[in-house]
């Protein structure tokens, strides 16, 4: 009876066995031998002999193309079971070749899950979506979300253990210098094997820390995954947990299926725990508080009415290599559901557990007891509150010294299979936050699960069988430069620059910036702040040209190459030189305000001196040629209006010529009323405000720098943020730059 692991193997010996029975009862293809074969099949089926069935119903079906549906949703379910995900996703896409059809939500979720283990995320999302239990599963595999999900894989090192072997080792538990784990080594030189898989079943081991070493990332060639007899060779196959429950064998079933015996074979790393030779089936998931009190799973030693042998939570002592005083928590119920995969905290007074109790918000969901002290008892169980509990499965709880809960679940966003979260202990106990995602490699595409660590936190090890579907114990280390190159490749970058006036080397707000990039043939649009800045993202590397522009100046651009290096500590990057531009264009024109007279006067007021002054240091900062023109309002002869418009511009331009200014640089203009900006001509009442409005003084630029902007081309009307085609800019935009 297998209860929560995650390895699926078929062994030489069924294949010699079932498969060469399957062989000899399908020799001559006759009708009633391969009904024979059907029933064979069906009844190992019922009798969760899965290994068995499944060769049954692949003998069969090579005589029977035409008539498989049935067949193989039981083929498909077996290979599942077995945790062979290859298999079972032939089998499934042999099923259903034009999409869901008629497959059913678990069929649905399924066929997700072995897409998303192949790293066929597209279609993992095809086949999830609209499974509402799972939304946030199938929103979590696009590009972006599964680039940051394995953004800080820079930060950890994961390395596989001399301890795997060719069985299934999975569940740790560092306590000081030893490693509790569970597998389903055998024991003895020839061991009745578990019907479910053809393996034996898993029990409770301890290896020391200082045996343990790294032999890279994956098992060395020289570790030969495989059984072997004669020329056949069956493939080791990982799942992650036997989440169900596992059915006895009713006499008059396994009198007609055969049973099948696993020889141990060569030497282990690591030695069996003793004082559990009493439990029937299997026992595993280990957890331990600072007393020493253990707490593992275990099945029922009997089934119920029905032939299920549920799994229960037990408790004893552990000294040296035994474990002593055993006995069942009150947990669980042998005749309606189960519960498994234990976690305590250091005190002892928290318990999480997993269970598929009813009323549960998916297949298996994360429960909790407390208790003042060691010496009380348990309370009644509580689920999870919060968000930890989805429509799939939480298992393989573990609460560290630091005060953190680690599980795993495969309904929340991951990368595939069970991924493994953790959130602080008390924050998930009061139904607060949100459980984090480890980030690659510490979680893959494969079923990730048993984290462990040691008081200190720098002896890591989890399980995954993410290696030929494979359980086996890995190592973690924190690499500290690792995740100093993590934190950088995280930080944007960008590119930055400014836009200042050629001649005052101010800064030019709202300006508008084009970036023309070479890698995509796109043009981005950005403004300066009001100090002249701007900024740009950068993703890639790529020559780009950078042009600047603005309402009433020339524009001005520079070509350069943006770099991006993720390694960098450098996050700007500097554009070579800004971008100036000319101000005051040919035929330009802006308004001198607040030059007042006396009435009927032409003189300079002390008031208007600091206006005119303005004037002057433009002409001195900028080589141009203006004209200075005078308007009056409406009221007066137009000839009066002539004549005091006229002196009045002439006494402004006395007045610049004065400061220096060479007077060839600058012309007198009087317009008087010929040139109105509103109504209030002759005869027309105006108020006074309107009046004020015609009364003005103008600067005409008459020669300046030659306008380069296209005729009637506005650059403000462009807004940041905006992404255009070069086309969609004037013929030649760019064409100076380059």
């Amino acid at each position: 009876m297998r209860l929560f692991t995650l390895t699926i193997i078929a062994v030489l010996l069924l294949m010699l066995q079932g498969i060469n029975q399957v062989e000899a009862q399908t020799t001559g293809s006759s009708k009633s031998g391969n009904s024979s074969v059907l029933s064979q099949g069906d009844l190992a089926y019922r009798d969760l002999k899965f290994s068995q069935a499944a060769a049954y119903y692949e003998s069969y079906l090579k005589g029977h193309p035409s008539d498989s549906h049935a067949v193989q949703v039981k083929l498909a379910d077996c290979y599942w079971q077995m945790r062979d995900y290859p298999q079972a996703l032939r089998v499934y896409q042999a099923l259903y070749p034009n999409g869901k059809g008629t497959s059913s939500l678990q069929e649905q979720f399924r066929i997700g899950e072995l897409y998303a283990r192949s790293n066929n995320y597209a279609k993992a999302t095809q086949w999830l979506e609209g499974n509402s239990g799972y939304k946030g599963k199938a929103s979590s595999y696009t590009p972006n979300l599964l680039t940051m999900m394995r953004q800080d894989s820079a930060a950890w090192k994961v390395g596989y253990l001399n301890m795997n072997t060719q069985y299934r080792e999975f569940s740790p538990l560092v306590i000081d210098s030893v490693l509790l784990f569970s597998s389903n080594r055998p024991l003895v030189t020839k061991k009745k094997a578990f019907g479910w898989d053809g393996e034996y079943y898993s029990r409770l081991w301890k290896a020391p820390v200082s045996a343990l070493k790294t032999v890279g990332i994956a098992p060395p060639a020289s570790q030969n995954q495989t059984k072997k007899n004669k020329d056949i060779t069956v493939r080791k196959l990982a799942g992650v947990y036997e989440g169900s429950d596992t059915k006895a064998t009713p006499h008059t079933l396994s009198s007609l299926t055969n049973n099948v015996y696993v020889k141990a074979t060569g030497s282990y790393i690591g030695t069996p725990i003793e004082g559990i030779s009493s439990l029937s089936y299997n026992a595993g998931g280990i957890s331990a508080d600072k007393d020493g009190q253990i707490y593992f799973s275990s099945n029922y030693p009997k089934p119920d009415k029905q032939g299920v042998n549920r799994i229960r939570l037990m408790e004893g002592h552990f000294k040296g290599n035994t474990i002593e005083n055993i006995k069942a928590l009150p947990f669980g119920d042998a005749n309606t559901y189960s519960v498994m995969h234990p976690a305590v905290n250091p005190e002892g007074t928290i318990l999480v557990f997993s269970s598929d109790k009813q009323g549960g918000q998916g297949q298996w969901d994360l429960y909790y007891s407390r208790r003042e002290n060691n010496q009380q008892p348990w309370t009644t169980p509580f689920a999870m509150p919060g968000t930890i509990n989805t429509a799939g499965n939480e298992v393989f709880p573990n609460i560290t010294s630091n005060g953190y809960l680690y599980y795993s679940s495969d309904g929340k966003a991951g990368l595939g299979g069970l991924d493994i979260y953790r959130i602080k202990l008390f924050d998930a106990l009061a139904g607060i936050g949100e459980p984090e995602h480890l980030s690659y490699p510490l979680n893959s595409s494969s079923d990730d699960f048993g984290w462990t660590q040691s008081k200190d936190g720098k002896q890591i090890y989890f399980t995954s069988d993410r290696v030929s579907s494979e359980d086996n114990i890995y190592t973690a280390q924190f690499d500290e430069e690792g995740a100093r190159q993590a934190a950088l490749a995280r930080q944007p970058r960008k590119l930055e620059g400014f836009v200042l006036d050629r001649q005052t080397m101010e800064p030019i707000a709202g300006a508008t910036v084009f970036l023309n990039n070479d890698c995509d043939k796109k043009v981005y649009i950005t403004k300066t702040n009001e100090k002249g800045k701007y900024s740009y993202p950068v993703t890639e590397s790529c020559d780009i040209v950078l042009l600047g522009a603005d309402k009433g100046y020339s524009k001005d651009c520079l070509a350069m190459q943006t770099k991006f290096d993720k390694t960098s500590d450098e996050f700007v990057q500097k554009a070579p030189h800004d971008l100036l531009l000319d101000r005051y264009t040919q035929d330009f024109k802006w308004k001198v305000s607040d030059i007042h007279y006396d009435f009927d006067k032409w003189n300079i007021r002390a008031d208007a001196r600091p206006i005119l002054d303005s004037l002057v240091d433009i002409l001195k900062a900028y080589p141009i040629k203006v004209e200075l023109g005078s308007h009056t309002d409406s009221r007066g002869s137009f000839a009066y209006n002539d004549r005091l418009s006229q002196r009045r511009a002439e006494s402004a331009v006395a007045y610049i010529v004065s400061k220096g200014i060479d007077p060839s640089r600058i012309t007198a203009k009087g317009y008087g009323e010929h040139q109105l900006l509103n109504k209030c001509a002759d005869g027309v009442p105006c108020s006074e405000e309107a009046h004020q409005a015609n009364r003005r003084t103008e600067v005409k630029v008459l020669i300046g720098q030659s306008s380069d902007q296209p005729e009637g081309f506005d650059p403000r009307q462009y807004r940041a943020g905006q992404v255009l085609d070069a086309t969609q800019l004037p013929a030649g935009f760019f064409d100076k730059c380059k």
